[in-house]
């Protein structure tokens, strides 16, 4: 493949690009459900999509996991028709692409700012017209060179999508702006770092943290764009009733870490 020669695919008819279920349940009017995973296993991702989240949360912010790592945990989701979102570093363009290259539904991207910053993420990771995002197609993605390529643009910036995490006191000072920015498809809010910069580590739910958190989901609605955020399931209803529809509700280092204590305190009994 040359920039002045694209690839030859396959008949369009022949080879799609897999549909979004994230973005399936948001159109049908439902909550998306999300699962988080620190481990770079495949096998733990494949327990955990058969569980039947919508997607599955994928990092490569905090943790070593490698983008051969996220390639397996990918295709272990897709057993399950279930997504995959991976939030990335802070980096050039290459990584934001990458994840989506190896066929990840989505991306989520700590800590964006202000309005240009949206701007910026959005440029390189939809193609044109929305944005500038390099392009290949010889990739898991676009099934190695087999789905059209006029296909493969259209429905990547159709059946991708983007979420932008707020969890910084300036960012929320343009919320409303960041919302309203075309190719934005989502606010994430993160209580967490955002308690950190306010100076509360850790209150999720003091009453500066619950005025972010409307915000936030009241300015993703407004413009039409998914409202993220974690949440713990006794809380759903909750969030899901301030406007939130999309919900990471779990992690697999929580579920192990719980899970063994639980077991050592057992001989506390004897």
């Amino acid at each position: 493949m040359t920039d002045k020669q694209p690839y030859t695919a396959a008949p369009a008819t022949a080879f799609r690009m897999r549909p979004s279920r994230v973005l399936r349940a948001i159109r049908e009017g439902r909550v998306a459900r999300m699962l988080k995973l620190n481990t770079p296993d495949p096998k733990v991702a494949e327990i955990f999509a058969a569980a039947q989240p919508d997607a599955l949360w994928l990092c490569m912010e905090h943790v070593s996991t490698t983008h051969e790592q996220i390639e397996n945990q990918i295709r272990a989701a897709k057993l399950y028709d279930v997504d995959t979102l991976v939030r990335v570093p802070r980096g050039s363009y290459s990584d934001y692409v990458r994840p989506l290259e190896s066929d990840a539904t989505g991306l989520i991207v700590p800590h964006v700012l202000n309005v240009e910053d949206a701007r910026r993420v959005r440029d390189m990771t939809k193609f044109a017209p929305l944005g500038r995002r390099a392009v290949d197609g010889g990739n898991n993605d676009a099934q190695f060179t087999r789905v059209s390529f006029s296909d493969y643009l259209e429905t990547a910036n159709k059946e991708r999508f983007v979420c932008h995490q707020i969890e910084d006191p300036e960012a929320l000072e343009q919320v409303e702006a960041i919302a309203e920015v075309d190719g934005v498809d989502c606010l994430f809010f993160g209580p967490g770092d955002f308690s950190v910069a306010l100076g509360i580590p850790g209150q999720l739910h003091h009453p500066d943290v619950v005025k972010a958190r409307q915000r936030v989901a009241d300015a993703a609605r407004k413009n039409g764009k998914i409202a993220a955020t974690v949440c713990g399931k006794d809380r759903i209803a909750e969030y899901v009733g301030i406007g939130y529809n999309f919900l990471s509700v779990g992690a697999d280092v929580v579920a192990l870490a719980q899970y063994a204590d639980d077991l050592i305190a057992a001989f506390e009994k004897i």
